[in-house]
């Protein structure tokens, strides 16, 4: 073990207390519970306002497809932060919830969920405020017609069939760089709605709408924008109190957001904090399971520099052809991949939305790259077992360290039992493409020569989204989610990357590297796609 690594790994442990404490000082009361609503039983979250704070009002608060509850957290205790008690679901097929994922069920298990808080007296429709991301807005805007409340917020609303009447103070948020169906259906609920309408008096009719533009803004990045957050809260409060004047409240709301902010801050940064400082302990991770599974300090097999000069797909950082004939290639894979999938998806069994297809792509993608590169794949295929266990035991413990703290406050990354069975599933397709990647990579090197290889790998994935993206616009595949997933997919591609590189680094071995990338990625699929 190196003085860098065990230096890493004590910076990185501190991260890991400090994180830990930020998020305890920002956190509100909260309590987790089952909702039985019908035939839905939906896990619910429950933030209220701080202790001498009595709520105002109730907000119900729903995701979007592919995300959770925890996904909102930060938008719901904002929400509690100013004097509402926040509730926030998840929906079929999505984070805790094992019922079966299809937008009519989630849709339904919504609506029965917010009739079924109605009938218990927990909340009050005249007091609540809907609020919504994505499929989640779309839901909200189309429960109008069922379940009337006093107002609706909807960030980024999905392409939904119109409800016969709008909602009550509807709020309407579009990001810059949304894609053009989803701002084409928040220009279509202004031209529906009559325009803008935000005086006292419409809101006293519950007949106020605005429709929000925030520039340099995403689809995701809405539900962590401040912008968001300062414009939903002074929302909620000119429904809640239409006959207070708008100048009057904002400056109650600017007194009160301080601490909010403040609070919210703390809880996202210690969040990160703590992603750093469990980036800062992989590589001295990576090399006590490298010595563990070599036996207790035994060398594992590394490439000398003659194999890495043979067996290096890209070639040395002067072969250009070679790397151009390796994009081209994953190019051309794509393509065939995405053809192929307009008639078959192999993977369906799977019943992952979205996911069946994305993986089968992989599939077929890592299939055709080891066809045409058979000689170095034959090459590469030494299966010794040490290397695999350092893999296998490696890429669980980094699956199981980082959703756990995923789980804590950001999204869902803690797998349960059905998202296991899909990731066991997984696992065996995503290590052909795996394998394939690091066939035509070609072992890590040093300096220069590492640095392109790690540019020409984000170059292949990066060649595969834009096939996902033609196939959507042009072919209308209809898997929308690996477009707005794209950041998601960008940085985890980054790091495993990174992770999977140090691995072969330490390891020699080929198929080791693509064992620990395959789980990486089956655990990024099972842990955030809906299940069907």
């Amino acid at each position: 073990m190196k003085r860098w690594e065990i230096a890493l790994a004590v910076g990185g442990a501190i991260c890991l207390i400090l994180g830990a404490n930020w998020i305890k000082r920002g956190e509100l009361p909260r309590q987790d519970f089952t909702l039985d609503a019908g035939a839905c039983r939906l896990p619910v979250t429950v933030f209220d306002p701080p202790a001498d704070v009595i709520p105002a009002g109730t907000a119900v608060v729903l995701h979007g497809l592919s995300a959770n509850r925890r996904v909102m957290t930060y938008l719901g205790e904002d929400l509690a932060g100013h004097g509402l008690r926040a509730y926030l679901f998840d929906l079929p097929g999505h984070g805790d919830n094992r019922d079966a994922f299809t937008f009519p069920r989630a849709q339904q298990c919504a609506t029965a969920a917010v009739e079924s808080l109605i009938r218990s007296g927990k909340i009050d429709p005249r007091t609540t405020i809907l609020v919504g991301h994505s499929m989640g807005a779309a839901i909200a805007i189309q429960m109008a017609d069922r379940e009337p409340v006093l107002a609706t917020i909807a960030i980024s609303p999905a392409p939904m069939n119109a409800p016969q009447r709008m909602p009550a103070n509807l709020l309407v948020f579009s990001a810059q760089f949304d894609m053009a169906p989803l701002a084409k259906e928040a220009q279509d609920l202004q031209t529906a709605a009559d325009g803008k309408r935000t005086a006292a008096d419409d809101f006293a009719q519950k007949r106020a709408f605005d429709l929000q533009y925030i520039p340099h803004a995403t689809h995701t990045s809405l539900l962590l924008d401040r912008r968001v957050a300062h414009r939903s809260e002074l929302w909620v409060m000119q429904s809640l109190f239409p006959s207070v004047g708008a100048e009057t409240l904002t400056l109650n709301l600017d007194l009160a957001t301080y601490e909010t902010f403040n609070r919210g801050r703390r809880r996202l940064a210690g969040s990160a904090l703590g992603l750093i400082g469990l980036m800062l302990l992989f590589p001295l991770s990576a090399t006590f399971a490298s010595k563990i599974a070599g036996g207790y300090g035994a060398p594992v097999r590394t490439e000398s520099p003659v194999e890495s000069s043979a067996e290096s797909g890209a070639g040395s950082s002067e072969e250009w052809p070679g790397r151009l004939l390796v994009l081209l290639e994953g190019f051309i894979c794509a393509l065939f991949g995405v053809l192929l999938l307009n008639f078959f998806v192999p993977l369906k069994f799977l019943r992952i939305y979205t996911g069946d297809y994305l993986a089968s792509l992989l599939l077929i993608c890592g299939i055709l790259l080891l066809i045409l590169n058979r000689y170095r794949a034959r090459k590469n295929l030494a299966l010794d077992l040490r290397a695999q266990l350092a893999a296998a035991v490696l890429g669980i413990a980094t699956i199981l360290a980082v959703g756990a703290w995923m789980n804590w406050q950001l999204t869902d990354g803690w797998l349960d039992a059905p998202r296991w069975m899909r990731f066991c599933g997984l696992l065996p397709f995503l290590w052909v493409f795996a394998y394939a990647e690091e066939v035509v990579l070609g072992p890590v090197n040093a300096g220069k020569r590492r640095l392109l290889r790690f540019a020409m790998a984000i170059a292949l994935r990066l060649e595969i989204w834009l096939v996902c993206v033609f196939a959507y616009y042009k072919m209308a595949n209809g898997q929308v989610l690996i477009l707005l997933l794209v950041t998601v997919l960008a940085v985890f591609s980054i790091v495993q990357r990174l992770g999977t590189d140090a691995l072969r680094r330490r390891t020699g071995s080929a198929t080791a590297a693509a064992l620990f990338g395959a789980i990486l990625a089956a655990w990024l699929i099972a842990s955030v796609l809906p299940l069907t």
